[in-house]
């Protein structure tokens, strides 16, 4: 997807609700758009994608997304349909729907409310899914609006939402007379191509779902999409799916079926009497989910109060695919989200992660094809459920429905509508019983005035679209009778209207516009709004006392008309009340004499002409004649009478007769109807029974199993082609006995038990061999009609051959066990199902110490038995108990047996239940493996696992590739690295790079099977120092001497060469040390006995000078030879000249000596003392003498400064040869340490001053700052 396309993408996906989910991480890697995880209340921004968090349903409200708990468990959780349907009630016609791979049929619940609001729906073609199940489900449900390959789908995507129908949704409404000419011309071709008119929908919903396609199919002018309607037969049947708007479900809206099933279906079932008939009709059905609703409403109520019903639930819609998705009653999981368990069980089958609505209940509701518009609706029904359908239709069409509901109702009968729907102005029709959930009870009579009768589905495809049938004349179908009737009735029956115990008019007779005429305003059929001036008055009274005493009225009155005033007779009568009609009341207008405002002619008072007495007379006698005449008319008038009342009572009697044809030809039209759907019904079965028979003769043809019907007398009634194996037969010999025909097998028993069959109604069998050489299984068995009428035997012959060589197979591999179980080295023993021992090996014997009686003993044939703890084990809780009572395998259950003699022997049990075919327990097979040395080995395991843990050495086990696999604490102290860090990597992580080739080699010695003995190399620890090594490697082998890793002994060896170097060091400086020592003594030799004037004072001299050698030697010996401090020097110096007196006082800070330089400052402080002692402060017995040292300067300035001072001696004088001492202070001392020596002889005493220098940093005086002391012997031999 481009990353400005404008569009926001939310990701669903079935994620571990205990896991983190890296989905938002990963799908940033593949999108320059942001992706984030959703957190609650996040607004949506477009070209952004938003991934679900696990463990929660997410929903779109107010253009934030709304993140919750799942109310539903696990694995009944639908997180895409609650997504899709939040996403559709906000976004309407841009919601847009995507279903890619997965299994299920997630998902599908919400493409429903994706179309029902307008918007479009992708699904991935199901060959590109790794898992198809989400792909079809919806493609099964017909709500897939494209289904493509995932790389197809952007491409489509933008088209959707760059088309008008998204980007600019009120341009749908037409600005013209010739845009709404165009929509109906796409009605037009609808009619005509694909038989529904629609001419009776809102124009609004029909532009908005015209739209729609236009929009699915990248068309923007309406008159190119009408194109691709005449020549795209697919896109027009799509076209009428999207304006039939097949959206439902099973309880929508379920408040409003909690009150229906309150306020209707318990009390029907409360008054119904047991046995009875109820009847509902469910138009517009769809899919059938509210047909199956009220279907498992009405069961729920009769099985509530232990009745039962014949339920006839007619199901109606005017698409067949809907029909026969209907019919099937499978729908995806998330349909019957919201159900309770008790009502998923009772109802449903589960069947491949859909459910199944159950045969029960499928066979009580009747699926039909049915136009509500246009064909005649049912009859005699106690309830019609016409939900969510009338909101589509313009007004007229839907009081056309309501009063075809109203005539396919009984009396008292009830209408369920949508939440949206009311009756409208019917209300006469129905009383209210609840106006919140659109609950109606009929009333009143039933309307054939307001049925309009279109033509039979038949007829009507056969005349042009939209062109109505010619209604039949009723002088050319009527009986000549009721001609001369009718024409009767409208000659000389007076104006009369039919009303209804609310007054409103039901029907009106002759001409009644001299006495009724309508308001001005809304049409009505109020009787006495509609009387005219004068009449009102003496109508309401006539009305109130007729229906108050039940009898007829008569009142007179008149009617004021064009300033005229009629009198005229009004006769109120009410009629007998009927099931049908209700109460009824006759209203007759009976016209009198006309009353004028002119005044009547005066007769003068004077006297007469003769011709005026001759007008008289004739006036007279035209009075006479006036008078017979009125005598005349009077007698006729009377004639006419009775011939009135005559003609009134066959007018009556020939509107009733009317009524009833009326009333008997809608309900044969409605049974007719009926009758068609009932047939249809009977096709489907008809052809599934044809299926059926053909299936079940193609199944006994096609048989191996030979099969025989005979009848009551054993005559041949069919034979399967498989029994002319065992017979001779031929298709003309059925009808012939049995007996006649020879048989190919050995059955002396055929007829007799085939009589015995027919005498005892049982199933006999037996097992023959035929003469081929095989066996057969010959069953016989009772030939019963349905109505479990006994009309003959079925005989059939199995092949058996192989089952037979199989039992005898059995029967030897069963001795072969037996003998199997006697000579394996195990223990082996069996029981029944009640836990008896059946048999047992010697093993088994051998283990429990004694032989158990058979029969006898249970569960186990041990003295006693212990837990492992020591505790005592019951028999009947012991493992083969256990076993069987619980019927189940136990793998390795350990226990103790004690036998007879007291040993106990530790044992592992493997019980396993036998079971029959039938998967019934028989009796168990019990292992028992003694395992002895196994506790042995493991003691011995153990204590070696306690010694390689103690270990002080590195122990570790590696594969032969060198992968680690164990590693004990001596490891971790040695190598730094935990177990859990170490285990599973390779051993070069211990392995320095200068050393891998090293490692290669061992492992591949390793590989050959070589053992390595102390091994000593240098390894890596976790910090990255190198660590001395001792290695000792051995190959580990497996049972079959397979080579399957080693164990790594790795001891720390940094001490040992450490102590190595040093002792290495300590030799060299040794063999230095005597060589300098050999040299100085052989040089105090020399120098002392070159002196020296007498042997004995070259003894004492020499020996002397020896002994202070000692002593310097002594306190490097306690210092290790590594260096000395410079006043242990110099006290064990001076000590041996103080003579136990304090002629010394020695001070300074501590200063360290290496080896050289303290035995050159020791031989040069005694050759000091000695010439102290004899010419200097030592010689008397006042003299001292002070060794002070200090250290002076900074950085590489700084020095040592030791001076010796003598006090209180004989007077000093400088010597005029300098001796042996002497030269060894100012020369020797002066070059080993550095620096400089000088001796100067004052008056008062001898003083000698030793500078060397002591740079910062360096430790030793004398020495070489850190280098070691190996290095300076070198630097002192060189």
């Amino acid at each position: 997807m481009p990353t400005d396309s404008g569009c926001a993408f939310v990701v669903v996906l079935h994620l571990d609700p205990k896991r983190e989910s890296e989905m938002a991480r990963i799908l940033s890697g593949h999108t320059k758009m942001p992706v984030v995880q959703v957190q609650d209340g996040m607004a949506l921004a477009p070209d952004h994608v938003y991934v679900i968090a696990p463990d929660t349903d997410l929903k779109l409200e107010a253009g934030g997304l709304k993140v919750s708990s799942p109310s539903e468990p696990r694995g009944q959780r639908h997180p895409v349909d609650v997504l899709f349907a939040s996403i559709a009630r906000e976004q309407r016609e841009r919601s847009v729907a995507i279903v890619l791979s997965g299994t299920g049929s997630n998902g599908t619940e919400g493409l429903k409310e994706i179309r029902a609001e307008g918007g479009m729906s992708l699904v991935q073609a199901p060959e590109t899914a790794r898992f198809d199940g989400m792909p079809r489900s919806a493609i099964a449900a017909g709500l897939a609006d494209h289904v493509l390959a995932p790389d197809k789908m952007p491409e489509t995507l933008l088209a959707y939402v760059h088309h008008g129908y998204v980007s600019a949704p009120t341009e749908v409404e037409p600005e013209s007379a010739k845009s709404e000419a165009t929509i109906e011309q796409v009605l037009d071709v609808l009619r005509a191509r694909a038989g529904h008119d629609f001419g009776s929908y809102k124009r609004n919903t029909l532009r908005r779902r015209i739209h729609r396609r236009m929009g699915l199919r990248n068309i923007d002018a309406l008159s190119d999409y009408l194109n691709e309607l005449r020549t795209n037969v697919e896109e027009a049947a799509a076209l009428v799916a999207d304006l039939m708007i097949s959206v439902t479900g099973f309880f929508r809206d379920s408040d409003a079926w909690k009150a229906f099933g309150e306020l209707v279906i318990a009390p029907l079932v409360a008054e119904r009497e047991n046995g009875g008939s109820i009847r509902v009709w469910v138009p517009a059905c769809a899919t059938g989910e509210e047909a199956y609703s009220m279907a498992m409403l009405v069961t729920e109520n009769a099985e509530a109060v232990g009745k039962r019903f014949d339920v006839k639930v007619f199901a109606t819609d005017a698409q067949e695919d809907n029909l026969r998705k209907a019919r099937d009653g499978i729908y995806p999981a998330a349909a019957l989200a919201g159900f309770p368990p008790e009502r998923v069980r009772r109802f449903f089958e589960k069947l491949d992660g859909s459910f199944q609505v159950s045969k029960e209940l499928r066979d009580m509701v009747v699926f039909a094809a049915q136009n509500l518009l246009r064909d005649p609706p049912f009859s005699r029904l106690d309830v019609v459920s016409c939900r969510n359908f009338l909101i589509y239709l313009e007004p007229e069409a839907q009081q056309r429905v309501i009063a075809q509901c109203h005539f396919a109702l009984r009396p008292d009968g009830h209408l369920f509508l949508g939440n949206a729907e009311t009756i409208g102005r019917h209300d006469d029709l129905f009383d209210t019983v609840s106006k919140k959930w659109r609950i109606y009870r009929r009333t009143g009579p039933t309307r054939h005035d307001l049925i309009v009768y279109r033509p039979a589905r038949e007829s009507a495809g056969l005349r042009a679209a939209g062109e109505p049938l010619p209604l039949p004349s009723e002088a050319a179908s009527a009986p000549v009778a009721d001609i001369a009737r009718r024409a009767l009735l409208e000659r000389y029956a007076p104006a009369s209207v039919l009303i209804d115990q609310k007054g409103r008019v039901v029907y009106f007779h002759g001409t009644t516009r001299d006495y009724l005429e309508q308001p001005p305003g809304e049409p009505t059929r109020e009787l006495l709004a509609m009387a005219r001036d004068g009449l009102a008055l003496k109508l309401r009274g006539a009305i109130r006392e007729a229906s108050k005493s039940d009898k007829s009225i008569t009142v007179h009155g008149h009617v004021h008309q064009s300033g005229e005033s009629r009198s005229v007779a009004i006769t109120v009568m009410p009629l007998p009340a009927s099931p049908q009609s209700g109460k009824l009341t006759l209203v007759s207008f009976t016209p009198g004499g006309e009353l004028t405002g002119q005044p009547a002619v005066r007769e003068d008072a004077g006297e007469t002409t003769s011709g005026e007495r001759a007008l008289q007379e004739e006036l007279v006698s035209m009075r006479a004649e006036l008078r017979n005449t009125i005598e005349h008319l009077e007698t006729a008038n009377e004639e006419l009478k009775a011939s009135n009342e005559e003609a009134t009572s066959m007018n009556e009697e020939l509107q009733s007769t009317n009524e009833e044809l009326e009333t008997s030809k809608e309900e044969l039209q409605s049974f007719n109807e009926e009758l068609n759907t009932v047939n249809s019904q009977l096709q489907l079965k008809i052809s599934e029974l044809e299926r059926t028979t053909n299936d079940l003769n193609n199944l006994l043809a096609g048989s191996a199993t030979a099969t025989l019907f005979l009848d009551n007398k054993l005559a041949i009634n069919w034979f399967a082609p498989a029994t002319k194996e065992l017979f001779d037969l031929v298709t003309s010999d059925v009808g012939r006995p049995i007996a006649h025909f020879a048989r190919k097998f050995a059955d002396e028993n055929l007829l007799s038990d085939a009589e015995a069959v027919l005498r005892k109604l049982t199933t006999i069998e037996a097992e023959v061999p035929s003469d081929a050489g095989r066996w057969y299984l010959r069953r016989m068995l009772p030939y019963r009609t349905r109505d479990n009428h006994i009309a003959g035997v079925v005989v059939t012959f199995t092949d058996i051959t192989e089952r037979r060589r199989g039992e005898i197979a059995l029967r030897a591999s069963e001795q072969g066990l037996k003998d199997l179980m006697e000579a394996l080295p195990g223990a082996v023993y069996t029981t029944d199902a009640e836990g008896r021992i059946t048999s047992y090996n010697p093993a088994a014997a051998e283990l429990w110490g004694r032989n158990p009686e058979l029969g006898t003993d249970e569960w186990c044939g041990s003295w006693r038995m212990y837990r492992t703890d020591g505790t005592p084990l019951p028999h009947d809780e012991c493992p083969m108990a256990m076993a069987l009572k619980e019927k189940r395998t136990i793998q390795g259950a350990e226990a103790v047996a004690e036998r007879s003699d007291g040993v106990r022997v530790p044992f592992l049990a493997y019980p396993t239940p036998l079971r029959d075919a039938s998967g019934k327990v028989t009796g168990a097979v019990n292992m028992l493996v003694d395992i002895t040395e196994r506790k042995r080995a493991e003691a011995l395991a153990e204590r070696l696992a306690a010694v390689v843990e103690s270990s002080d050495d590195a122990i570790v086990s590696i594969t032969p590739d060198g992968t680690i696999t164990s590693w004990n604490g001596g490891a971790e102290r040695l190598f730094g690295y935990e177990f859990d860090e170490i285990t599973g990597k390779s051993i070069m992580t211990l392995v320095p790079p200068d050393r891998h080739d090293e490692e290669m080699d061992i492992l591949d010695r390793i590989r050959r099977g070589e053992h390595i003995q102390h091994y000593e190399t240098r390894r890596r620890c976790k910090d990255g120092s190198l660590v001395w090594v001792s290695l000792t490697i051995s190959p580990l082998c497996d049972a079959g001497g397979k080579i399957i890793g080693a164990s790594k002994i790795a001891r720390d060896m940094t001490e040992r060469r450490r102590a190595d170097e040093h002792r290495k060091t300590l030799m060299d400086e040794l063999n230095h040390r005597v060589k300098n020592t050999m040299a100085v003594i052989q040089s105090i030799a020399s120098q002392t006995l070159g002196q020296a004037s007498t042997l004995e004072e070259a003894r004492a001299a020499f020996g002397s000078r020896l002994i202070n050698l000692a002593t310097a030697h002594d306190v490097l010996t306690r210092e290790s030879w590594q260096s000395a401090n410079l006043i242990d020097i110099v006290s064990d110096t001076v000590k041996p000249l103080a003579g136990g007196k304090d002629r010394f006082r020695i001070e300074g800070p501590v200063i360290r000596l290496s080896p050289s330089a303290a035995l050159a400052v020791a031989m040069a402080l005694h050759e000091l003392g000695t010439n102290a002692a004899k010419y200097g402060a030592l010689s008397n017995e006042n003299g001292q003498v002070v060794i002070a040292w200090k250290i002076e300067g900074r950085d590489t300035g700084r020095r040592l400064i030791l001076h010796w001072q003598e006090r209180g001696g004989p007077t000093v004088a400088k010597p005029e040869r300098k001796g042996f001492g002497s030269r060894l202070i100012e020369r020797a001392l002066a070059a080993e340490l550095g620096g400089e020596v000088r001796v100067d002889y004052e008056f008062s005493g001898l003083e000698c001053t030793i500078i060397a220098p002591l740079p910062a940093g360096q430790e030793l005086l004398g020495g070489q700052g850190d280098r070691t002391a190996g290095e300076a012997s070198s630097d002192r031999r060189g």
